[in-house]
This record gives C-alpha cells, sequence and structure tokens, in this order.
C-alpha cells in the first residue's frame, strides 16, 4: 500500500471516530516537534488528548492547532476535547484547557436584550461566531416648535458591580460578550500582576482574564465561594480583554452630556479609569483605552494587545 493510500485510510478512521486513526495524525502532526500524545474518550461526546515533552507544551501553540484538526475532522458526535499538558518525569499536569467543537449556550446577545427588553438570563443564545452587535439607536420624536432644541441621542450602558461604593458602566460599543467561565478552565500564568487571573481559550484565541475590581486598585473580589466567575469580554482598538466583575446588572440609557466629569469626587488612581460620573444613579462611566493600559501593564510579556 502507499504512503498516500495509508495517509487516506488513517485520515477516514480518525473521522470516523477511530483512535487509532486519531492517534496516528496527532504522532504526525506533534512528533516532529518533541511532543508525545496520547488519545482516550471519555464518554461518547468527550475526548482526551494529553501532550507530553521534555518541556510542558505551550497552551498557545498546541490548543490552536488541536481545534482546527478537530473541526476539520468532524467527528460525530464529538462535541469537546480536553487538552492536558505535562513535562516529562513530572507526574501533575501542567495545564489543562476544555476545546469546545460546538457553540456553548453562554453568551448574551446585547443587541437582542435592547431590542426585546427581557431578563439577562432569557437573552443567553448560542452563538458559533464572535458577536458584533448592531445596537439601536434611542430615537426622539423629531421636534417641530420653533425655537426647539433637538434633543441629544441617548447613550446605552451595560451596568454592573464591583464590589466597589459605586456601580460600574461601559458603554455598549466597548463590550463584545458577557459569559460565565467556570474556576478550572482559568490557566494560570506565573509572573503576573496580582489583578490577572491567567488566560482562557476563547474562541479560537487565548483571552487574558483579569480583575477589574483589582485592577482598578480596589482590591480583589472575593470568589473563595464562587464555582464559576462573570466576565465580559472588553473590545476596544481591536483588543480583546476578559474582565471578572461581580455582577452583571442591566442595560441603561443615558444621554452622555448629562454625565458630570469625575474630576475631585474620586481618589486620583482612579480618576484616569473614569470619563464620567452620573450623580442620580451614583454609576461611573469607565474607560476602555485606561483599562486595557493598565492591563498591559500588569503582564511582563508582550502577550496583552498593546494600543
Amino acid at each position: 500500500m502507499t504512503s498516500a493510500l495509508i495517509q487516506q485510510q488513517v485520515l477516514a478512521q480518525a473521522k470516523a471516530g477511530d483512535l487509532g486513526g486519531i492517534a496516528g495524525l496527532l504522532k504526525h502532526r506533534f512528533a516532529p516537534e518533541g511532543i508525545t500524545t496520547r488519545v482516550r474518550w471519555l464518554g461518547r461526546d468527550r475526548l482526551l488528548v494529553e501532550l507530553e515533552a521534555a518541556q510542558a507544551p505551550q497552551a498557545t501553540v498546541c490548543l490552536p492547532v488541536i481545534e482546527r484538526g478537530f473541526q476539520q475532522l468532524a467527528i460525530p458526535h464529538l462535541v469537546r476535547v480536553d487538552v492536558a499538558a505535562y513535562q516529562q518525569g513530572r507526574e501533575p499536569v501542567v495545564w489543562r484547557q476544555q476545546v469546545s467543537l460546538t457553540p456553548t449556550a453562554v453568551a448574551i446577545d446585547l443587541a437582542a436584550w435592547l431590542d426585546a427588553g427581557s431578563s439577562l438570563q432569557s437573552s443567553i443564545i448560542t452563538v458559533p461566531q464572535p458577536l458584533q452587535p448592531t445596537l439601536p439607536q434611542h430615537v426622539e420624536p423629531m421636534c417641530v416648535e420653533p425655537g426647539c432644541v433637538e434633543p441629544k441621542p441617548m447613550q446605552q450602558y451595560l451596568s454592573f458591580t464591583l464590589g466597589m461604593a459605586n456601580p460600574g458602566l461601559l458603554a455598549i460599543e466597548a463590550i463584545q460578550e458577557i459569559f460565565y467561565l467556570p474556576w478550572q478552565q482559568i490557566l494560570p500564568v506565573p509572573a503576573m500582576g496580582a489583578a490577572v487571573l491567567g488566560l482562557h481559550y476563547w474562541r479560537g484565541e487565548m483571552l487574558w482574564l483579569v480583575d477589574l475590581n483589582d485592577l482598578l486598585g480596589r482590591g480583589g473580589l472575593d470568589t473563595t465561594a464562587l464555582s464559576s466567575v462573570s466576565l465580559l469580554v472588553l473590545r476596544w482598538c481591536n483588543c480583546r480583554l476578559g474582565l471578572m466583575v461581580q455582577t452583571v446588572g442591566e442595560i441603561l440609557p443615558y444621554n452622555p452630556e448629562q454625565l458630570q466629569t469625575p474630576r475631585g469626587l474620586f481618589n486620583a488612581d482612579l480618576e484616569p479609569f473614569i470619563t464620567g460620573y452620573h450623580r442620580e444613579s451614583s454609576s461611573i462611566v469607565l474607560n476602555p483605552a485606561a483599562i486595557l493600559n493598565a492591563a498591559q501593564q500588569q503582564s511582563v510579556h508582550d502577550g496583552m494587545c498593546p494600543l
């Protein structure tokens, strides 16, 4: 049998879910890099892939390769691949991540939430791609009276609590997604600032996660009793960052011109993060660019997206 026919046979076996075929493809891909692979089923719809090398395999390199490979194989009934990495001669797992091969119903479509006026939980949807919300603008009736001044359009803000006295607000345009993440799916990264929780493999990329309360200098949130965390995916200037918040509230409309300057109202170290203050709701509007810059300074690597 020729080499080409053997490869076709192995590929066909892998697509059918045969462990020998899957193991053969993984070995062909990772063996040249000195990585030994092991694979086994964890039930009907989950697969475990173990990677081992003299130096622990890097998650940022291996996870995208594994996700692309299994997406292309399209193995029937396979919905999740658990990936565990080991260093040769050391038994404890170095890192472990889950690769979902089907959309997970944990994202909030903010545009649909606005349109329907529904609760947060009833707006949870299944999304195959990162959300690109088209947000409706609040339109006031046209003013026809002589001398009448047209009202300014309202800006939509997502409200959330941080563990501070004042609720936080972020413009909807700066938020790509809301989701809830179990602790075990966060990959710790050593030598990082106190606010950095670690990395999570999110929609084909490694997403940095930070405790927003800690990043603002207000101390880390108490998460000892939590099995999962609330995260906002901040999107600004083509950069993305996961922000852990205490709870997510509702979407609220405010006139940007009615927001007060924060100068003199807050501590000097907090002021750069605030673009405005809404006195009636005692809410602070946070600056996405300042948040991303502060997160970049918390990292000793260049992995975070610079502005």
